[in-house]
């Protein structure tokens, strides 16, 4: 009988080729600008099974998705087990698995005054090839797995395919993350999504407008305003949704005319635009059902997501500002590869799936915060689309509660939204973790939690149909941050192949920095194995 002590660690979800671990060094240099507990970075390799071999690399260059963070430092990978934790016995274990580890690595923005130190690694959902290879310090060739196809090789997953929708990161929007492992929660599909053979869609229009009520920008009183997107002449871009990023990554003409009907101004030491909250149609805007709309074409196909400004009311935190700022996240970007960046900021108000067998790439709307029950779909590995949310309501419907129509003339119309009034805690920073939790993925001797970053608790159980509890495999528990800070629930659900049908199981997140991503606190338990 062995006994493990298991450390749980805060990631993000990305499309990064492996997951990347932070090690603890580097918080612990002097120079480093790491906020908050440290207690969740890896601390080393522990156990037999885990193992580094690779000389350093430069990690500037080590992903072409995380090409936006312009990041700066080294990484090495190692080799080490993954356990897909859950409830009862026989959980497959996922073993030389590539893991890059971060001991350096800094975000740069555009002045070289303002950065700071990746405290929060990365969980791959990219099942874009099964292997890494490298060259080892001797000279051998390694071949190490990818964790989403070692799992589907495994039988621990029914496909290697993903659903995800970030979730708010406000706290005073409750909107939780959902991150599925083989299938998806229909609850966040609203739309029939648009499918992708690529993976990108072009984005050929973003507009501006209202569900309902009158408009609350001053300079626009007839909506919806079009004709937003402007990239040198051309009539589309290239769209890459990309977890692994904070913002709307979009050509610098296209943030200067969304942003002319703003009141923002440009900040061009973090190439980031700040609210002026001081003015009166700031509130009436972000407690509006006002949004911005992104237009897709994939094929003969076009769809509309619509993103609230409640969600883009975000906010920066220490080291880039002194003070808690808020800021709307359109980052002028100079794409290397005709890819313009959707991250996080976006996907809290979009789903995103991909099956990487068939190769389809797939949008859709999500909710908000007045969200259904969850309603667990596994989808086969041959599966080219997925279903979406049968009777599903409009996307502003699912904002009723939190969003109210804005009246010209009723002086009292900006005071009906203060839920959505400006969350002075954390928003979606320049880390921007906009929330998700993840589940357990162990790494045997520590649990890599992949966690949605949300900050409040919904105690609510998920509900499912009879009828789709019996199409319903063995649910596998990916993650549980066990950290006594948590207060909000949140679920990573991975459906086997085979069919042991189980409960959901209620999972709580860390507190996080969103800037940062790290724990306000930790948890270490004991793991008896045979």
């Amino acid at each position: 009988m062995l006994t493990f002590d298991i450390k749980h660690i805060t990631l993000l979800p990305s499309l990064t080729k492996a997951n990347l671990i932070v090690h603890s060094d580097a918080c612990s240099d002097p120079s480093s600008a790491c906020p908050q507990s440290q207690s969740t970075l890896w601390t080393g390799l522990e156990g037999s099974w885990s193992w580094m071999n690779s000389t350093a690399f430069d990690a500037s260059t080590w992903d072409p998705s995380l090409h936006p963070l312009n990041i700066s430092g080294q990484a090495s990978y190692i080799s080490d087990r993954l356990t897909l934790e859950g409830p009862g016995d026989g959980n497959p274990y996922l073993d030389f698995i590539a893991n890059a580890i971060d001991r350096d690595i800094n975000v740069n923005f555009p002045s070289q005054s303002a950065w700071y130190t990746l405290n929060t690694g990365f969980f791959s959902l990219s099942g874009a090839q099964q292997h890494i290879e490298y060259t080892s310090v001797n000279g051998s060739d390694v071949s190490l797995n990818t964790t989403l196809s070692s799992a589907y090789t495994q039988d621990a997953i029914s496909s290697p395919f993903y659903g995800l929708h970030v979730g708010s990161a406000s706290s005073s929007i409750s909107v939780p993350g959902s991150l599925v492992l083989g299938g998806y929660d229909k609850s966040r599909c609203l739309t029939s999504p648009i499918v992708s053979d690529t993976d990108v869609f072009d984005l050929i229009d973003i507009g501006l407008g209202v569900a309902s009520g009158d408009s609350p920008f001053p300079k626009d009183p007839q909506l919806p305003v079009r004709k937003l997107l402007q990239s040198s002449g051309a009539n589309s871009i290239k769209a890459y949704p990309n977890p692994g990023v904070p913002y709307l990554y979009l050509p610098q003409e296209t943030c200067d005319v969304i942003t002319r009907h703003l009141p923002v101004d440009s900040n061009e030491t973090l190439g980031l635009y700040i609210w002026n909250t001081s003015a009166p149609a700031y509130q009436d805007i972000i407690t509006s059902p006002s949004y911005l709309s992104f237009d897709f074409q994939s094929g003969a196909s076009t769809s509309t997501i619509y993103l609230p400004f409640a969600l883009l009311n975000l906010t920066l935190e220490w080291p880039l500002v002194d003070a808690p700022t808020q800021y709307f996240p359109c980052s002028p970007y100079k794409s290397p590869d005709g890819r313009f960046h959707l991250g996080r900021a976006f996907l809290q108000g979009a789903f995103m799936a991909q099956n990487w067998q068939t190769g389809k790439l797939m949008l859709a709307q999500a909710p908000g915060p007045d969200l259904s029950d969850m309603s667990l779909a596994t989808i086969s590995a041959n599966d080219t689309s997925v279903s979406p949310m049968i009777k599903a309501p409009s996307w502003d419907s699912t904002w009723a509660s939190k969003l109210k129509a804005f009246q010209r003339n009723d002086s009292s119309a900006s005071g009906d939204g203060n839920a959505v009034a400006a969350d002075r805690s954390r928003g979606l920073s320049p880390g921007a973790l906009a929330g998700i939790v993840a589940g357990v993925v162990a790494v045997l001797l520590l649990i890599v939690g992949a966690c949605w970053i949300l900050f409040r608790r919904q105690r609510t159980r998920p509900t499912q149909h009879d009828d789709e509890k019996k199409s319903l495999p063995h649910l596998v528990e990916m993650c549980d941050t066990g950290s006594s800070a948590s207060s909000l629930p949140s679920e990573v659900w991975a459906p086997g192949k085979h069919g042991l049908t189980m409960d959901p199981v209620e999972m709580d997140a860390a507190t996080i920095n969103e800037l940062y991503g790290s724990s306000v606190g930790g948890s270490k338990r004991d793991e008896t194995r045979m």
